[in-house]
């Protein structure tokens, strides 16, 4: 398997595709490796590929490491990114940080928002994932 292609890149890490079809996502932090590939042990567990219309990678391998995570590659509509994500407990923010947090997210996505928050209520409700890291390239609707 040999990479090809970069998908993505942000804070946490870079997304390449590889010769067989997958992605392999390299991280620069071990706290956000863990982060992610616990979401992703956590969302196969359930098996969960889809949520609430949305493609969700699949894990396929993992490195510990070398801080790879093997996945699936999915089309729009999609979520992604679970590096900054917490399994079972949120962060505790101050009130204002989440009033502030949520302003700036609804106007990122505008009329998209109500589904943004029923969808991260729902991952909060389900699967015990609190997603913190979402913008309109995390989550993509049709």
């Amino acid at each position: 398997m040999q990479p090809r292609l970069r998908l993505g890149f942000g804070k946490d890490a870079t997304v390449l595709s590889t010769s067989a079809g997958t992605a392999i996502k390299i991280f620069d932090r071990r706290d956000a490796f863990g982060r992610e590939l616990a979401c992703y042990l956590r969302l196969t567990d359930c098996g969960i590929h889809e949520f609430l219309g949305l493609h969700v990678p699949g894990l396929i391998n993992s490195d510990v490491d070398l801080m790879v995570i093997e996945m699936t590659v999915v089309s729009r509509p999609f979520l992604l990114d679970f590096a900054s994500a917490h399994l079972d407990e949120a962060p505790d923010f101050p009130a204002e940080v989440i009033e502030q947090w949520e302003h700036d997210k609804q106007e990122e996505f505008g009329q998209n928002w109500p589904r943004v928050v029923t969808l991260l209520a729902a991952l909060k409700e389900q699967v015990g994932i609190h997603l913190l890291d979402i913008h309109p390239g995390n989550i993509l609707f049709d």
